[in-house]
């Protein structure tokens, strides 16, 4: 007679721990998009990782299609967008930083700082703007 071995536990608690898990996600995720203010979240090699609904109107672009571009590439002057972000990560952040997002040449003020994992390891820059309500640097014609 051969024998059946049946291995079995419990996965409740686990269960729990993810559920909370979500709720946690979804919490903070509602909080970035509660933001009025357009923020993003930017890679050491200055590619965007995750933005909020209010950087998605403001750049005109989807967010599938700004997640993994350049930062940079949306703004009037992309050399001194790049330098600021290349500051948050020499100096661990960055205030007031005026730029000018090229979509609709609304001027807007950044603010930004390095984030990190648990042991410190700076992971990335999240940064949020302010627009400016006094209209743009760039006057149409």
């Amino acid at each position: 007679m051969q024998g059946v071995f049946a291995y079995a536990r419990d996965i409740t608690e686990r269960k729990k721990v993810e559920e909370e898990l979500k709720k946690q996600q979804a919490y903070t995720r509602s909080l970035i998009e509660a933001s009025l203010d357009p923020m993003v979240a930017i890679s050491p090699g200055g590619k965007i990782t995750d933005v909020n609904e209010a950087l998605v109107k403001a750049t005109g672009v989807d967010r599938e299609k700004l997640i993994g571009t350049d930062f940079s590439e949306y703004f009037t002057e992309p050399d001194k967008a790049r330098d600021g972000y290349q500051k948050v990560f020499a100096e661990g952040f960055v205030a007031d930083l005026p730029l000018t997002i090229r979509h609709n040449l609304r001027d807007v003020l950044y603010n930004a700082s390095v984030y990190r994992d648990e042991n410190g390891r700076v992971l990335g820059v999240f940064a949020s703007a302010v627009i400016s309500q006094t209209g743009s640097k760039l006057k149409k014609n």
